[in-house]
Parts: C-alpha cells; sequence; structure tokens
C-alpha cells in the first residue's frame, strides 16, 4: 500500500522481486554500494532555494531498477503463473536488473547517473547524489534512490528537465514538492515547512500511545538512573522503537536528537526504566504533532552561521557530548548530538573536540555551497561558549603542555582558522543554540531554543 502525505492510502502496488539472498559473492554478484543523497544536503538546497525564490518540483521514476544494466551473467526460474506448459525447467536469463538482486541499486544509480551527466548535470564535490547544470539558468536535481526533487529558475527550465527525464525513462510528475521521504513539504510565499505529522502519527498508533497526556520535554534524565528495581525488557521492540524516533530526529526534529542519542546506548540490554525514557519521547511528539521546521526569507541568519557546544563528562562512562547545528534560512539544516570517542580532561578539551567536529561539517557545507555559486571566500562563522575552547583553537601553538595529548585530527579546527574557512566568535551559554543537542534542559530554555531551531 502506498500512502499520501495524509495517511491515506493512495494506490496498490506488486512487483515480480528476485531471490537475491540465493547469490553469491564474486559469482553473480561484486560491489553493491549505492548512495542516496543526504538529509543535510536537501535540507541546504530547500533553505537555498526560498532564498532564490526558485521553483521546487517532484519527480519519481517508476520501476527504477529495471532500468540498470547488468554486468553478471544471472538466471532466474520462471515466477509463478508465468511457466509454460512442459517447459517448467526453463529459466531465464536477466538482462536488466531486477528488484531483489543485491547489486539493482548500484546498477540503477550508474545509469542514472551517466544520463544526467550526458545533459550537462555534474556531482556535487559534496554530495554524490546532488547533481547541478550551470548555464544560462542554475538547475539542480537531488536523487534518493528514485526519488528525485527538481530545483529551478523558470518555469521553462523546469520543463525542459521534465522532458529530458521522460524522454529517457518512465517518469511519473508529482508537481510541486509535497511529500518526499515521509516527510510532508509546505511551501508558502517565501516560507517553506518541513514536518513528519503523518509519521509521528503512525508511530503512536503503533505503540499504543494516542491517548497518553503530552509532555514539555522529551527527556528527563532521572528516568535513565539505574534505581535496581528495573527489569529487562524486549530488545527488539525497543530497538524498533529507537530506530524510528532516529528518523524523526534525522530528518526534521533536531530537539529530540539528544534524547534518542541517549536512549540509543541502551538497545542491547534495554530495562524497563529505558522503556518508559523512549515511551516519554514519544509522548512529547505527540503534544508537538504541529510543529514544523521552518526556512524563510530574512536578513537574520540568511547566510551559514554555525553554533557548537559539548557537555563536559556527562556519561556514566565518563565521555563528553558532542553537540552541534548549522543554520540557514531562519533554520538548521544540519545538526549532531554524539557521545565523544574519547575521554576529555577538562571542559576546554571537550569543547575544542566539539568544535573540530563543527568545523568538519562546515566544511562540507561550505562545497555544497560553493557548487551553487554562493559566495565563501568569507569564513563560515560558529558560535562557541567557551572562552578557553576558542583560545586554543585561535593558537598555533599544538604541542603547549595542558594539550599535547589530543588527537592529532581535532587540530583540524586550527588550520580551517589559519586558512579562513571558519572563525569563531564567542557566544554565551543562554544564547547558546546547541545546547539543545547535549544536555536536558528545563523547559523554558529548552522551547527557546527550539524556537530559534526553525521549529514553530
Amino acid at each position: 500500500m502506498k500512502h499520501d502525505s495524509e495517511g491515506q492510502v493512495e494506490r496498490f502496488k506488486g512487483r515480480l522481486v528476485a531471490k537475491g539472498y540465493s547469490q553469491k559473492y564474486e559469482i553473480d554478484y561484486d560491489e553493491t554500494f549505492s548512495p542516496v543523497v543526504r538529509f543535510s544536503s536537501i535540507r541546504t538546497l530547500l533553505a537555498y532555494a526560498v532564498q532564490r525564490g526558485m521553483m521546487i518540483h517532484q519527480m519519481d521514476v517508476v520501476t527504477a531498477f529495471l532500468n540498470g544494466e547488468l554486468n553478471a551473467k544471472i538466471y532466474m526460474q520462471q515466477p509463478t503463473g508465468y511457466i509454460q506448459s512442459g517447459k517448467e525447467q526453463l529459466v531465464c536469463k536477466l538482462k536488466k536488473s531486477l528488484y531483489g538482486l543485491k547489486q539493482s541499486p548500484r546498477c540503477w544509480n550508474g545509469t542514472f547517473r551517466e544520463y544526467l551527466n550526458s545533459i550537462g548535470f555534474k556531482e556535487s564535490t559534496a554530495d554524490q547524489c546532488v547533481f547541478i547544470r550551470k548555464g544560462r539558468y542554475l538547475s539542480i536535481i537531488a536523487v534518493y534512490v528514485d526519488d528525485l526533487i527538481l530545483i529551478t529558475e523558470t518555469p521553462d527550465e523546469m520543463c525542459n528537465i521534465k522532458s529530458a527525464l521522460a524522454s529517457r525513462f518512465k517518469m511519473k510528475d508529482m508537481g510541486q514538492l509535497h511529500y518526499c521521504l515521509g516527510v510532508s513539504i509546505v511551501t508558502e510565499y517565501s516560507k517553506i515547512k518541513l514536518s513528519q505529522k503523518q509519521y509521528i502519527q503512525m508511530l503512536l498508533k503503533k505503540y499504543r500511545m494516542l491517548d497518553a497526556n503530552p509532555v514539555s520535554t522529551p527527556v528527563d534524565q532521572k528516568l535513565l538512573k539505574n534505581d535496581g528495581h528495573s527489569k529487562p525488557v524486549n530488545s527488539v521492540q525497543y530497538q524498533t522503537i529507537v530506530g524510528s524516533l532516529l528518523y524523526a530526529a534525522m530528518a526534521t526534529r533536531p530537539e529530540i536528537a539528544h534524547a534518542v542519542s541517549v536512549v540509543s546506548k541502551f538497545c542491547a540490554s534495554p530495562t524497563t526504566a529505558h522503556m518508559t525514557a523512549v515511551k516519554r519521547i514519544l509522548v512529547y511528539l505527540k503534544g508537538t504533532l504541529n510543529l514544523s521546521l521552518q526556512y524563510s526569507v530574512g536578513d537574520i541568519q540568511s547566510q551559514l552561521t554555525g553554533y557548537s557546544d559539548a557537555d563536559f563528562a556527562n556519561d556514566e562512562t565518563r565521555h563528553s557530548t558532542t553537540g552541534n547545528v548549522f543554520i540557514m534560512s531562519n533554520g538548521a539544516i544540519s545538526w549532531l548530538s554524539k557521545k565523544q570517542t574519547t575521554v576529555a580532561l577538562s571542559t576546554t578539551e571537550a569543547e575544542y573536540v566539539a568544535l573540530s567536529s563543527a568545523a568538519q561539517e562546515a566544511v562540507c557545507l561550505r562545497s555544497l555551497l560553493d557548487d551553487l555559486h554562493i559566495d565563501i571566500s568569507k569564513p563560515t562563522l560558529i558560535y562557541e561558549d567557551n572562552q578557553s575552547a576558542i583560545a586554543v583553537a585561535m593558537s598555533q601553538n599544538t604541542v603547549q603542555k595542558r594539550r599535547k595529548h589530543i588527537d592529532v585530527r581535532h587540530h583540524f579546527i586550527q588550520e580551517a582558522i589559519q586558512n579562513g574557512t571558519i572563525c569563531v566568535h564567542y557566544c554565551p551559554t543562554d544564547h547558546m543554540i546547541a545546547d539543545i543537542l547535549t544536555k536536558p534542559l528545563a523547559r523554558g530554555q529548552f522551547e527557546t531554543l527550539r524556537t530559534r531551531l526553525g521549529l514553530v
């Protein structure tokens, strides 16, 4: 069943699928990896399109995998209902990739990339699935398997691209971008809204939380403390719920990223306390169903701006938490909440490691913006709320006694500053947006920072 943006059944669909599980490596398949566009790239493109007043449409490739060219010799048994009388032993030699084969996604991606290159589109250096054509008008195609997001400046150019694609593949024109990858998109004048209301409602119904009373914040640190009375719960169910929440946190709900990151640590052996913490996130989402991630035109934060923060040794393993977020067109386009891989010996070190992580993401986003003809000659501004970490980052001396033990890779931030790629400014803790990605916050501060993320 295929559903629309309102959760209603749009159509029924069936297809023939090969038994790919019977394939053997290096006999009938080799490489299988196929890239898909990053969510941060999609959000960046939408934020950019809003600023420029560009058209945003979507198309779907009908039975995309059937267009892939196979480079291996594969035979398949005839499907039920197709077998001809007296020829039960015959098998079919596949000429095209088929759904179910391990290499089908790769074959399709290679075929589609080759065609886009032939009509003038070039891959972005920052994302293999963002294709850009620079001519009289700028045109962009973002590819997520068989879902295409088309961004152009004029109606004529949009028609030309759609015609070119339809001449080579069987396409479904879905008009203005409205629903893609489980995300509902509403385009208004000088504003675009992204939400997962239908997806969240589906989760609440699946886990019987529709009648629960909403809460104001997604995490309560007390729920995760082992009181000695918690009992083990079904780990498969726990992991399923956490995985579902991860998709929401990754796509449109950055404010739950820290909460989901925390409960993810207990997937191996969850208890009733951990299950209660997970259900609290679902209950929080129930109370904020109508929130959407918005991008709008405006002078305030129209350019790429980053925020970096860390919470020192807040984990039971004494590891710190890294949090960073990048804002463009008044909304978050990229965010991260992650436990650091090494133990920091001081707050300064934890903040410095987080700042280095933010610098890496800034370089990637700047590369994409450069491909979009955005001037990146000026450094990208990253705000940090620790004066000592800023001082270390601005210093060229990496062997000072108190920081000689820091991993060399974290000193990437110093090189980025010296090259003029980024610049770091101080930001008071009360105004640090990334704080919401590192620790539980009181309701007032949480709601304030949530709004500054672009969630309205």
